[in-house]
């Protein structure tokens, strides 16, 4: 960003083009956006934009940032009693998530297409916070002797769930979304439930 806005008029106004340059994206194709059309949008002159952003770019790299920032800050908003399971608490936090931002799957696919985004390596590092956050959330709840090596299972988990939330389906509902990434925590990451699937399959007859 070019400057940062210091006073609330000038947040308030970086504020609408932001939200402005997502709605432009989830209607076209990234290379189809603009900065005139953003301004349209926005109801702001081009003139406001080059104030505080060189080019599309930059306004793109900005939602990218406000996006991944509220999503971290969201997390520590959610309530969760100590009588939840583990399992309960990332259905909560899904459910929350994609609530609160339905069109972020759509968002964050148009984004990879923009040259300077960084859009991988940022979400890499969103993941390594959503990562020490769950291993808190675990260990606060003495749940670890239950679970898998979690230092090789939760950044998995994270790897799968990012691209459970990336290819989302546009009829997905935050409910089938958080039931089924509960499901695939609590399977995946529960000791017990691998043994039982190990168990429950037919053992290869000795040639």
């Amino acid at each position: 960003m070019k400057r940062k806005p210091k006073q609330a008029r000038a947040e308030a106004t970086v504020s609408v083009i932001l939200q402005a340059a997502a709605q432009v994206l989830l209607q076209r194709d990234y290379h189809s956006t603009s900065t005139n059309r953003i301004a349209e949008r926005a109801g702001v002159s081009v003139g406001s934009i080059y104030q505080y952003f060189d080019n599309k770019n930059e306004i793109y790299d900005a939602v990218l940032n406000h996006y991944l920032a509220g999503l971290v800050a969201r997390l520590e908003t959610v309530e969760f009693g100590p009588e939840l399971s583990f399992a309960e608490i990332v259905e909560r936090l899904a459910f929350a998530i994609y609530h609160e931002w339905p069109d972020a799957p759509e968002l964050l696919r148009k984004l990879r297409q923009a040259p300077d985004a960084r859009v991988h390596d940022k979400l890499v590092d969103t993941k390594r916070l959503i990562v020490a956050f769950l291993r808190r959330t675990i260990d606060e709840r003495s749940q670890a002797a239950m679970m898998r090596d979690l230092d090789l299972a939760l950044p998995i988990l994270m790897d799968a769930i990012e691209g459970i939330f990336l290819n989302a389906r546009s009829d997905m509902t935050p409910e089938l979304f958080a039931n089924e990434i509960s499901v695939l925590a609590e399977r995946y990451l529960s000791v017990e439930g691998r043994g039982a699937e190990s168990s429950s399959k037919p053992a290869s007859s000795a040639s």
